[in-house]
């Protein structure tokens, strides 16, 4: 087994709050290697459902292992998809009364580390960044469409505005000017090649904290490449249709931007009468949909901080259906 898929972030405070019960049918959109799957499979044992969706089948597999030596009880349907069709996935199965959703839309250690794909500025891989390492072109070119395609084929314009977009890098303009003239040159195909132009895009003074950018920019192309934020936005109404009264949405977010779209898509759900404050009445009739469990997302620990720092920027954020 892969050791690197095994650390769940904010795992206790998701099973305080979703508090699964025995029989439950549940749903986690993003399996990965099972670490919030598995827990959560256990507490609805033995009659009850979990559902995982993961774009990588070494996820997959990873799942898949693990739950065999757990001796999981629980009915366990692992599928190769996009949590952004759990709607059409959940009719494929046929499930009904689903009773909580989860999706934890960080990055995974596994990418990180031994994914090969080039995630890392610190690792020399290939820049390919996709989730899905089998996922088809969608654009004219018939090469995949990964991160190395984005720096070999976007415009200056181009890249300068998801690098300001998803990164809030400062010299977002620099640093495409850089990938602009070195593709003149030479195409860029590893992750060396673009911590490089990306160091020497920056004033002299500061390239030593050239890691900083690089980790901002890095992570700007993996966003573009895997469309993260699109898939989160029609997700979020398709996960909120297919729970049950009663159901928990829960999203653990690593990212501003993504925090933003959850806050604002639960607030929306759980807002009441929109009547101007000075109606004597509400005449619009609007009733909330949901509640909001945490008024304010939910981070980790200092001790889990400590034992897992990717945990330090998580987010979690859970609404039930009324």
């Amino acid at each position: 087994m892969i050791k690197s898929f095994h650390v769940p972030v904010l795992l206790k405070e998701v099973l305080e709050i979703l508090d699964p019960k025995p029989g439950q049918t549940i749903i986690d959109g993003t399996l990965g290697g099972g670490g919030h799957a598995l827990a959560l499979a256990k507490a609805v044992e033995p009659k009850g459902i979990l559902l995982g969706i993961d774009l990588d089948p070494a996820a997959l597999t990873e799942a898949t292992e693990r739950a065999k030596d757990a001796e999981i009880q629980t009915k366990l349907h692992f599928v190769k998809g996009n949590y952004r069709d759990i709607k059409k996935i959940v009719n494929e199965f046929g499930l009904s009364e689903i009773n909580a959703i989860i999706i934890d839309i960080g990055i995974s250690s596994y990418d990180l580390e031994g994914s090969n794909r080039g995630f890392s500025f610190q690792k020399h891989e290939p820049l390919d960044m996709r989730f899905d390492p089998e996922a088809r072109p969608e654009h004219k070119s018939k090469e995949p469409f990964t991160a190395g395609f984005i720096l070999n084929h976007y415009s200056e314009k181009e890249l300068k505005e998801i690098f300001e977009k998803y990164s809030e890098e400062k010299f977002s303009s620099k640093i495409a000017r850089g990938i602009i003239a070195h593709r003149q040159e030479k195409s860029i195909e590893t992750t060396e090649d673009l911590f490089n132009i990306i160091k020497h895009s920056l004033p002299q003074a500061l390239r030593f904290k050239a890691g900083d950018s690089a980790r901002r920019i890095f992570q700007a192309l993996r966003i573009e490449v895997n469309k993260e934020l699109e898939n989160l936005e029609k997700f979020l109404p398709d996960a909120f249709e297919v729970l049950a009264k009663g159901g928990k949405l829960a999203v653990i977010s690593f990212h501003s931007l993504e925090d933003r779209i959850v806050k604002h898509f639960f607030l929306e759900k759980a807002k009441g009468c929109i009547c101007p404050p000075d109606f004597p009445q509400c005449v619009c009739g609007k009733e909330p949909l949901a509640k909001i469990l945490t008024k304010k997302p939910i981070t980790a620990s200092l001790e889990e901080q400590k034992e897992n720092s990717r945990s330090i920027p998580a987010k979690l954020r859970v609404i039930q259906k009324i």
